[in-house]
């Protein structure tokens, strides 16, 4: 499961800043939309361990040199590396190695520094495109050191075998490090989960082929248009813009922006998607560097909302959804309604690995407009509402009736 990535807008200060990219010259960025093809070995072979061993050794040595805390967070880096290389190396599969390799990166406790293999990549990458592919047809999301399940799909094999919102993710294929996992279609393949009782429930689950969560889109018969997003990215602007210049037509009473399942993206979207609430230019992040500070604003947007506003957010917001919705409070441009975020904005690369993978690589801090940092604070809400396990299950949305009600009540008494 891939980490969010920043990437940044340079405004002003040109010469600083071209300086500091030339001392990342030697990191092989990934180049957005293009998946180079896999090195492929077999299972426990020589090949395996020698291929496993020029990815640790790459990624292990891009922290070293290129990570944005130089005290690399108080973690021993090089030795705990090398203590864990053997294990790494006699890893037979793929998603053995990379569960072992995202091992090693959670001691940074950093959501951003993550490796992503090359089957898992492979599979972002085809549902980035619109693609269907194989899913066990459920999310899960990590809350401090646990997976739990987010959400079930009904029309997915997840559901048929009765897995439940709120539910524990202990192992998958054997596996307790998921973002190394990739469903392969119609592979029957072992799950254990954990329910709130403790009780332990073992599944085996062949995947099919499921198209990727769409945006959504939903005008209520009070007139409050729901716009929901998952990503921040070029495809996600133009979604937004469409809907919002669609609606000028007929000016919806309010906006409620969903990010609760938004685990970030591009900052250049991010810009984008503020722009599209503000007739005029506006700050909304600051890049720390070492040097120098750069601060980013929007550009001028055809089409502009300026109307009451309301942002959803919950646990899985992350990144750029996190500075968006700080924005609105600072700003003074809205209100939050939801859950606190993730707490996880640095500035991150995707970086290429030897075997067709990538890793994010933290490589900056980021700030908000006003230069307070969100990382492992998150955005508390302006409205706090923390749905139930009960009312998950049974698909009830209070965190959306709360901002409806919260947006009804102001014009009220305006």
């Amino acid at each position: 499961m891939r980490r969010p990535t920043l990437r940044p807008l340079l405004i002003g200060l040109l010469g600083g800043a071209l300086a500091l990219i030339a001392a990342c010259s030697s990191l092989p960025y990934a180049e957005r939309g293009v998946v180079p093809p896999p090195v492929v070995v077999a299972d426990g072979s020589a090949e395996r361990r020698a291929l496993n061993a020029r990815v640790w050794d790459a990624a292990v040595g891009y922290v070293a040199g290129h990570y944005y805390d130089r005290d690399l967070r108080g973690v021993d880096w090089k030795d705990e590396a090398a203590r864990r290389r053997e294990a790494a190396l006699a890893e037979p599969t793929e998603a053995g190695f990379y569960g072992q390799l995202n091992n090693l990166f959670d001691l940074m406790n950093d959501r951003h520094l993550s490796a992503t293999s090359p089957a898992v990549r492979a599979r972002e990458h085809a549902s980035n495109q619109g693609q269907a592919g194989p899913s066990f047809g459920l999310t899960a999301a990590r809350m401090g050191d646990d997976w739990f399940v987010t959400r079930v799909r009904p029309d997915g094999p997840a559901a048929a075998e009765g897995i439940q919102v709120g539910w524990r993710l202990v192992r998958v294929d054997g596996l307790n490090d998921f973002t190394g996992v990739s469903p392969r279609l119609g592979h029957p393949t072992p799950l254990v989960f954990e329910d709130e009782t403790g009780q332990r429930h073992e599944r085996t689950i062949a995947p099919i082929a499921l198209p990727p969560r769409p945006f959504h889109e939903a005008t209520r018969r009070d007139g409050i248009l729901i716009l929901r997003f998952d990503r921040f990215d070029p495809e996600a602007v133009e979604w937004l813009e469409a809907r919002l210049r669609e609606a000028e037509a007929d000016p919806p009473r309010a906006l409620i922006l969903d990010v609760r399942d938004n685990d970030g993206g591009q900052l250049a979207a991010l810009s984008s998607v503020v722009g599209l609430l503000h007739r005029d230019s506006v700050g909304f992040a600051v890049q720390k560097r070492r040097l120098i500070d750069v601060r980013f604003v929007t550009a001028p947007r055809e089409v502009v909302w300026e109307g009451p506003l309301i942002v959803l957010t919950g646990p899985g917001s992350a990144s750029a959804s996190e500075l968006l919705a700080a924005h609105v409070q600072d700003a003074g441009r809205g209100r939050v309604v939801g859950e606190t975020t993730a707490g996880a904005v640095i500035g991150s690369r995707d970086i290429e690995l030897p075997d067709g993978g990538v890793m994010s690589l933290s490589l900056f801090v980021i700030l908000t407009a006003e230069r307070h940092s969100l990382e492992g604070e998150g955005v508390t809400p302006d409205i706090e509402v923390i749905p139930t396990l009960a009312q998950r299950r049974a698909g009830e949305d209070v965190v959306l009736d709360a901002a409806i009600a919260a947006l009804l009540t102001d014009e009220a008494t305006d």
